[in-house]
C-alpha cells in the first residue's frame, strides 16, 4: 500500500521538480538582468535583491516543504528544524547581550562569542580543559571545581555563582548557567552557558540587609509599644520591648501568646465582630480595654497597618498606646467650660456638640467651612446627616459605639451638605453636661492624603522587581493581532511550558493569549508607541505558563520593516525576571515598613551619619522644627539651629560617638525664627555588623509647658509663702488691734448700764462717746485692711506716663495737709516714663508724702523732694525728707503689717505695707536709706512693666 502511494505521488513529484528547475533557471538568468532594467538607484536595487532573494528562498521553501511533507513529513520536519535551529542559534549566540560559551564532552571550549571577549578582555584558550577557570576568584574555584565536575559527570545541568575577573580587572560576581546539549542519536556532547552579571544584585542583597537591620533596630527600641500579628490565627509574631513592658510579659511568653489574651473576656465579642469584618489598610481605633500580666486593665488606642503579603502570610502592624491618662486629662479639662469654648471656636479642626440622640447643638467655625453649610442650618440636624452610612458601612457601628460612650479614634466617610463624600480623620468622646451627656466629635478633612497613600500604597503592589538572569527564548513572530510566533528557540520550553510547535503558527495558543490578560492592552500600547518613534524597545509584563504559574518576563526586541516601511516581523529576546522581581518587591517591603515605622512614632525622631549629616527624620521631627523634610536631609545643626545650640548638639554628639552607648539631657532651644522651646533629648549610636559607629539615632520630647507649669508653680509657692506670712500677721492684728476695742466698748456698756440705773446724764454721755470712737476706729482699721487685700486683685490697664505728672497730681490731692503742716514738696520735672497702673502709683505717692509730714522734725520747716535716678540702667524713683529718720535695724520692718515705729503716732501701719504691696505687683522692690535719728528718710522704689520671669 506504501508503495502504492509512493507511484501515485511519484509523477507530480517529478512534475514539480521538474518545473521548479525550469523556473528556477529562468528565475537565475534572467531575473537580475530584468531588475538591472527597472531600477538604477543603489539603495532601492538593494532592498529589491533583498526581496527578491527572499521570494526565492520562501518559494524554494515552500515547495521543499510540500513535496517532503508527502514522502516522509515529520522526520525531514524535524531535520530542517534542526538545522535551522542550529544556524540561528549559533548566529544569536555570536550577537547575543550576555557572554556566551559551548565546551565539549571533555570541557574544552569549543566557541566562545564577542560578549564574552568584550566582557572578559580575552577569548577562552580551546585546548586547555575548563580554561575559563583562570579568571575565577581564588576563593571561589575549589566550589566552581566541584560543581561543574558534578555536572560533567551526571550530565546534568547546573548554576554557578561566583566571582569572575572582567576587562576592568575587577572581579564581578556572575552568574554561570550551564546547559548540556545531546547530539540527533542522544549522546552527550558537553555543555552550553552563558553568564549573567550579578554585581549590582549582590549590592542589591547588601543593601536588604543593612536596610533589615536598621529595622529590627527601629522596632526593638522605639519607644511605642509595636506587636506584629497574623491576620489568620491571630498569634503574635514580634512584639518590641515598649510592649513588653507594657503588658508585662517576657519575649518567649509573648511570642507564644496571641493578640486575644491581651484583652478581657468582656471585649472579645466587641473584638471578634471587628477583626470579622474586612479592614482597611489602615485602621485606628480607641476605647478598647487590655489587660497587663498582672491582670490590670488599663484603656488603649490601637493604630493597625496592614503589611504586604510575604509568602503565604497576611500580616498586621500594630501599635498601642495607654490613653487612660489622656482620657482623664481630657474629662478634667473638660471642667474648664469657658477655656474650652475658646478652644472650640477657635480650633482649625472641625469641632461638633451633639446630645445624647446625635442632634447637633453647636458647631464651629471650621467644621461649618468643611461641611460647607451655615451655623443655624446645622443646629437642625443630626451628626448622622453627614455620616455616609450606604458609602461606608463602618459609620454605623461608630455610631453605635458613640451611642454607648465609648471614646473613638478613627477615619471614616462623610458628607458635605452639597452632597460631596469626603475622607475624615475624626475623634469622639463623651461627657457630662450639667448631668446631661454630650457627645464632643471632632474631624478633619484628609481625603486628599487617603488618595495619595492609596495610590502609593497601589502602586506598590504592582511595581516590577529585579531583573532575572534565566534563561529565556529567542523569537521572531509577525505583528498582528496574535503577535504569531514564527520561529522560538528552545529555551521556550522552560519559559513558558509550552514545546515550540505549539506556539509556531499558533498551533495550538498564541503568544497573545499566552500574555496575562491584564498586561496585553499594556503591551500593544507600548508596541503601537514605538512603531511610530521606529526605535527599539524593551517592556516587562506578565505571562500565564501551561501549567497556570504567573511569570513575570523582560522583552527585549526591534522591529524589522517592508519596502513600504511598515513593520513586517519583530524579534527579539524573552527572559523571565519572577526571581527579581521578587527581591525587589522584599526590599520594597522593608524599606516602605521603615518608612511607615519611622513616620507612625509620635515622638519627634531623627538619624545622622557619624559627620553630623541628617540622613533621614519622622513627620513629627518635621512638625516641631517647622520645616520641610528637604531642608532637613542632607544638612547639620548647624545650618538648622543657632550657633549656640548647634555647638552644644555637636559637642555632645562627640562625646557620644566617643564613649557610645545612649545619651539624655536637658537644654531650651532657641529656632533662627525666634521660637523658644524646652526638650530632653534622649540618643544612641548604631553600628554596622562590625560594630562600627555608623551615626546617631535620637528622640526628644517638648517639655516646654512641664517648665512653664514649674514656673507658675515656684511663683505659686512664693505667693503662697507671702500670703501665709500676711495671715500670721493678720491673725495677731485680729487678736490684738482688733480687740482693744472691743474691750472698749464692753467695758463701757457695763459703765453705761450703771450710769442709767443712776440717771447720771453726764457720764451717760461720755460713755456713749466713748463707745463711738473705739467703733470708729475699728472701722477705720477694718476699711485699711480691706484696702490692703484689694491691692493686686484688681487688674488695672496698664499705661505709659511721665512719673513726674503723677508725682504732681498727688502732691495736689494732698494739698490741705502739706499747707496745715507748712510742708513744702519739690518734684523733678523731667522724670522718665512709665508703663504701670497710674491710680495704684499716684496712690503710692500719697501714702510716701502722708507719712514723711507724719514723721517730720519738729525742729525744722518738714520738706520733702521728689526724683529719679540710675542705677545699673535701671531708673530708681526716690522719696526723700527731713524728718526723724529710721535706725537700720528697723528698715525691713517698717514695711510689714500694722507696724509702727512709733505707737503714739497716728494711723495704723498700714501705709507703708500698701505701698510695698504696690510696687511688688508691679514686680518691682522697695527699701528705705536713712542714717538714723535726725538724719531723714529716702523711700526709693523701682518699677518693672512685666513679669521677669515670663
Amino acid at each position: 500500500m506504501y508503495k502504492r502511494l509512493l507511484d501515485s505521488i511519484s509523477r507530480p513529484i517529478t512534475l514539480l521538480v521538474l518545473l521548479y528547475v525550469l523556473v528556477g533557471s529562468a528565475w537565475i538568468l534572467f531575473s537580475d538582468k530584468i531588475v538591472f532594467t527597472l531600477f538604477s538607484d543603489p539603495a532601492v536595487l538593494t532592498k529589491v535583491q533583498t526581496y527578491k532573494g527572499w521570494f526565492y528562498v520562501l518559494g524554494s521553501g515552500g515547495l521543499m516543504y510540500f513535496l517532503l511533507s508527502l514522502l516522509v513529513k515529520d522526520i525531514k520536519n524535524k531535520e530542517r528544524d534542526l538545522r535551522d535551529t542550529e544556524h540561528l542559534q549559533q548566529d544569536f549566540l555570536n550577537k547575543h547581550y550576555q557572554p556566551l560559551w559551548k565546551s565539549d564532552s571533555q570541557g574544552n571550549c569549543i566557541f566562545s562569542n564577542e560578549k564574552w571577549l568584550h566582557y572578559t578582555g580575552e577569548p577562552v584558550p580551546g585546548n586547555v580543559p575548563f580554561a575559563w577557570l583562570e579568571g575565577v576568584h581564588p576563593d571561589d574555584k575549589p566550589s566552581c571545581i566541584d560543581k561543574f565536575t558534578y555536572g560533567f559527570i551526571g550530565k546534568k545541568g547546573f548554576e554557578l555563582e561566583y566571582r569572575m575577573l572582567v576587562r576592568q580587572n575587577e572581579y564581578h560576581y556572575v552568574l554561570n548557567t550551564c546547559i548540556p546539549y545531546y547530539s540527533a542519536n542522544g549522546q552527550f556532547q558537553g555543555f552550553f552557558g552563558y553568564y549573567s552579571d550579578i554585581q549590582e544584585k549582590k549590592q542589591l542583597e547588601e543593601k536588604y540587609r543593612d536596610s533589615s537591620r536598621r529595622y529590627g533596630y527601629l522596632f526593638a527600641n522605639n519607644p511605642s509599644a509595636m506587636l506584629v500579628y497574623d491576620r489568620h490565627d491571630f498569634r503574635i509574631l514580634e512584639a518590641n520591648k515598649a510592649a513588653l513592658e507594657l503588658y508585662g510579659y517576657t519575649d518567649k511568653e509573648m511570642l507564644s501568646m496571641s493578640i486575644t489574651d491581651l484583652r478581657p473576656a468582656s471585649e472579645m465579642p466587641a473584638f471578634m465582630e471587628q477583626v470579622s469584618t474586612e479592614l482597611p489598610e489602615f485602621h485606628r481605633s480607641s476605647g478598647w480595654i487590655h489587660k497587663r500580666k498582672d491582670g490590670k486593665l488599663f484603656k488603649a488606642e490601637i493604630s493597625a497597618h496592614s503589611l504586604p503579603v510575604n509568602g503565604n502570610r497576611d500580616m498586621r502592624l500594630v501599635l498601642i498606646r495607654d490613653i487612660s491618662a489622656h482620657i482623664k486629662a481630657f474629662r478634667s479639662a473638660r471642667e474648664g467650660d469657658r477655656r474650652f469654648k475658646a478652644i472650640f471656636e477657635h480650633s482649625p479642626q472641625g469641632a461638633l456638640i451633639c446630645n445624647d440622640d446625635m442632634k447637633i447643638s453647636d458647631i464651629n467655625s471650621a467644621a461649618c467651612h468643611i461641611l460647607d453649610i451655615d451655623r443655624d442650618a446645622a443646629l437642625n440636624l443630626s451628626l448622622k446627616d453627614f455620616m455616609n452610612m450606604n458609602f461606608d458601612p463602618a459609620a454605623d457601628d461608630y455610631i453605635e459605639k458613640m451611642g454607648h460612650g465609648i471614646p473613638l479614634i478613627g477615619e471614616v466617610y462623610m458628607v458635605r451638605s452639597s452632597g460631596v463624600v469626603f475622607r475624615s480623620s475624626f475623634y469622639s468622646i463623651r461627657f457630662m453636661e450639667n448631668g446631661i451627656p454630650k457627645l464632643y466629635f471632632t474631624f478633619n478633612d484628609v481625603d486628599e492624603k487617603h488618595k495619595m497613600q492609596t495610590a502609593l500604597q497601589e502602586s506598590e503592589r504592582i511595581n516590577a522587581t529585579l531583573v532575572a538572569n534565566l534563561p529565556g527564548m529567542v523569537y521572531r513572530c509577525a505583528y498582528d493581532e496574535a503577535w504569531t510566533m514564527t520561529y522560538v528557540s528552545l529555551g521556550v520550553k522552560k519559559l513558558t511550558g509550552y514545546n515550540s510547535s505549539e506556539i509556531l503558527y499558533n498551533s495550538e495558543i498564541s503568544y497573545e493569549e499566552i500574555i496575562h490578560p491584564e498586561d496585553r492592552h499594556k503591551v500593544r500600547q507600548l508596541m503601537t508607541r514605538w512603531d511610530r518613534k521606529k526605535l527599539k524597545f524593551d517592556l516587562q509584563y506578565r505571562i500565564i505558563t501551561k501549567e497556570g504559574k504567573i511569570k513575570w518576563v523582560w522583552e527585549l526586541a526591534h522591529a524589522l520593516f517592508d519596502a513600504h516601511s511598515n513593520i513586517a516581523y519583530l524579534e527579539g529576546f524573552v527572559m523571565d525576571i519572577t526571581r527579581e522581581r521578587e527581591a525587589q518587591q522584599e526590599v520594597e517591603f522593608q524599606s516602605m515598613f521603615l518608612g511607615l515605622i519611622i513616620d507612625n512614632i509620635p515622638f519627634p525622631l531623627f538619624y545622622k551619619d557619624i559627620n553630623g549629616v541628617y540622613n533621614g527624620c519622622n513627620k513629627m521631627f518635621c512638625e516641631f522644627l517647622g520645616r520641610e523634610k528637604n531642608e532637613i536631609v542632607g544638612h547639620t545643626v548647624f545650618e538648622i539651629f543657632e550657633h549656640e545650640e548647634a555647638q552644644l548638639f555637636y559637642e555632645k554628639d562627640q562625646i557620644l560617638l566617643k564613649e557610645g552607648g545612649s545619651q539624655t539631657y536637658e537644654t531650651e532651644i532657641m529656632f533662627p525664627n525666634g521660637r523658644k522651646m524646652d526638650a530632653v533629648f534622649h540618643k544612641s549610636v548604631f553600628y554596622n555588623p562590625q560594630q562600627e559607629p555608623l551615626g546617631i539615632i535620637g528622640i526628644y520630647f517638648d517639655i516646654t509647658q512641664r517648665v512653664q507649669a514649674e514656673k507658675v508653680i515656684k511663683k505659686q509657692l512664693e505667693e503662697l509663702g507671702r500670703i501665709n506670712s500676711e495671715l500670721e500677721r493678720f491673725s495677731y492684728t485680729v487678736s490684738h488691734d482688733l480687740r482693744s476695742p472691743l474691750v472698749t466698748i464692753k467695758g463701757f456698756l457695763g459703765l453705761l448700764v450703771d450710769d442709767l440705773a443712776e440717771q447720771n446724764q453726764e457720764q451717760v454721755k461720755e460713755d456713749i462717746l466713748r463707745i463711738g470712737n473705739a467703733t470708729d476706729k475699728m472701722q477705720q482699721l477694718l476699711e485699711d485692711l480691706l484696702k490692703l487685700s484689694r491691692v493686686g486683685k484688681m487688674v488695672e490697664q496698664k499705661e505709659t506716663f511721665p512719673m513726674s505728672q503723677v508725682a504732681n497730681e498727688a502732691r495736689e490731692l494732698l494739698y490741705g495737709v502739706l499747707k496745715e503742716k507748712k510742708c513744702e514738696v519739690s518734684v523733678q520735672q523731667d522724670m522718665p516714663d512709665v508703663l504701670a497702673g497710674k491710680a495704684r502709683i499716684r496712690e503710692l505717692y500719697q501714702n510716701l508724702i502722708e507719712n514723711a509730714v507724719k514723721f517730720s522734725s519738729k525742729q525744722q520747716q518738714p520738706f520733702i523732694t521728689i526724683y529719679s535716678r540710675k542705677d545699673k540702667d535701671a531708673d530708681v524713683f526716690c522719696v526723700e525728707d527731713n524728718g526723724i529718720g529710721i535706725k537700720k535695724e528697723y528698715h525691713e520692718k517698717i514695711f510689714g503689717i500694722f507696724n509702727k515705729l512709733d505707737n503714739s503716732s497716728s494711723g495704723n501701719g498700714l501705709g507703708l505695707s500698701l505701698v510695698k504691696r504696690i510696687v511688688e505687683n508691679h514686680y518691682g522692690r522697695i527699701w528705705v536709706e536713712s542714717e538714723g535719728d535726725g538724719h531723714g528718710s529716702t523711700f526709693c522704689f523701682t518699677l518693672n512693666s512685666e513679669n521677669p520671669e515670663d
